[in-house]
């Protein structure tokens, strides 16, 4: 994207007269001059000029002749966000109903890849108010803006989409902008599924104290393979599985300290008192108040590290005005180093949800997302992305890391970050040359690292 935005500031500069030309493509829109297209077609998918490459599409879509829609259709996954949006304009207007013509967007296939997700996205965006002024909401038409209320099958989409992982928000938006007279029984019959019982976790029953006394015979990873198996802990599961977090959390603490003090000890520019404070004074307060928010107690993995643990903070913040220390590698600071705040300083997270959800559904709150570190980018004082957070209510016992790479459970982020001496992107170095490490750094980096020793325990 970065260089088709480069090719047409510099093609831009070439051209003097791009602004007549600009103009007359406008004017043959606006006539919609029918034997323009083939040539419109060619500016729209060829012009390195990118006003008149839009120009030229919206022209495409006044004009309207079949050969015109037919292009800006194809235009469904591109990587402009024009063209995708002139594609959707095209399929919503189309001969037939919407659903027809847009609901193969949200096909399971479809929505395997990240450009079927972008399109589905940016389709449920047209459902919702573009704009918002001191009169209220705005749509793009008055059909979008009822469409929910005219065709039970979006307002069904919308219910059944309201938690996806990369749709939810959006879907979301869109049944709280839509006739609540409509919504709200959909939304009522939502919450009752959700509230039913749910069934027992299938597969074999191990023995009371199976896990706990495997996870003490050093099957880690096995007993928590298990348990992440087990998508609603029962009773009886969620007291083993709090025993066995209890375990690999007092073993996390230790890997913690060891660690810190290692870091410490090679130059790394944190102090130990401010990276392991300890855990928060008020923690069992905040654990039973969170259980009473989201209607579910706090996944083990996660409120035995808000026990045991508190905080990791390796993040040298106090660096980013002041000079590194000799001899460390600058470089380390896009590594990702590790951060878990405690639920106290996280709270903001949940006061937030509230807000937000007061004035709506219930069941339009969305999962609460408690942030629990800032993204890489920002670790380094660069503007970056949302922060790391674990989405709650969660009923099994280990919730994934939201918004971060790798794409792990909670003890499975904690395990990468340790196996990297509290660093996660270590394994992103091709990322760093591009953006001008060099060798010789990375070889440096290396070699400081591997003085960093520490005494592990696996978890």
């Amino acid at each position: 994207m970065r260089e088709y935005q480069e090719l047409s500031i510099a093609a831009i500069g070439r051209a003097d007269d791009w602004r007549s030309v600009d103009d007359q493509v406008r004017e043959l829109g606006r006539l919609r001059y029918a034997p323009a297209v083939p040539a419109l077609i060619g500016l729209w998918a060829e012009c390195p000029v990118h006003p008149v490459a839009v120009s030229a599409g919206h022209a495409l879509f006044e004009i309207g002749t079949v050969e015109a829609r037919d292009a800006l259709r194809a235009g469904i996954h591109d990587h402009d966000h024009l063209g995708r949006f002139l594609a959707l304009k095209v399929m919503f207007t189309d001969d037939g109903t919407a659903w027809d013509n847009v609901g193969p967007l949200f096909s399971d296939e479809g929505l395997t890849t990240e450009a079927g997700l972008t399109a589905a996205g940016e389709a449920l965006g047209l459902l919702s108010p573009w704009s918002f002024t001191r009169s209220g909401p705005e749509w793009h038409s008055e059909e979008l803006r009822t469409l929910v209320a005219r065709d039970p099958r979006w307002l069904d989409l919308c219910v059944r989409l309201r938690n996806h992982e990369a749709l939810g928000r959006s879907a979301r938006q869109v049944l709280k902008y839509a006739d609540p007279a409509v919504t709200t029984p959909a939304l009522d019959a939502a919450a009752a599924v959700r509230a039913a019982p749910t069934a027992k976790p299938s597969g074999p029953r191990q023995r009371p104290g199976d896990l706990v006394a495997r996870y003490r015979d050093g099957d880690h990873r096995g007993v928590w393979r298990d348990l992440g198996a087990i998508a609603h802990l029962d009773d009886e599961w969620r007291a083993e599985a709090e025993q066995v977090a209890e375990l690999t959390m007092d073993r996390v603490r230790q890997n913690a300290v060891r660690l810190t003090a290692a870091l410490v000890a090679a130059g790394w520019p944190v102090s130990e008192d401010k990276a392991l404070p300890g855990p928060a004074a008020d923690v069992g307060d905040r654990l039973r108040e969170l259980a009473q928010v989201t209607g579910s107690a706090v996944p083990p993995a996660l409120a035995a590290y808000w026990r045991l643990v508190g905080t990791i903070d390796l993040v040298p913040r106090d660096t980013w005005d002041a000079p590194f220390p000799p001899g460390v590698p600058e470089q380390l600071t896009v590594a990702d180093p590790l951060e878990i705040i405690d639920l106290s300083e996280s709270w903001f997270s949940v006061e937030e949800w509230q807000e937000e959800s007061a004035d709506h559904h219930p069941e339009l709150a969305g999962p609460l997302e408690v942030t629990f570190a800032a993204d890489y980018l920002h670790k380094a004082n660069i503007s970056g992305g949302a922060p790391y957070s674990v989405w709650l209510p969660y009923a099994g016992a280990d919730p994934l890391v939201r918004d971060e790479d790798h794409g792990l459970t909670f003890t499975d982020y904690l395990r990468h970050a340790f196996a990297g001496k509290g660093f996660l992107r270590l394994d992103r170095q091709d990322e760093w040359l591009a953006h001008g490490v060099t060798r010789d750094e990375l070889t440096e980096l290396t070699a400081w690292l591997e003085r960093v020793e520490y005494e592990h325990l696996d978890f």
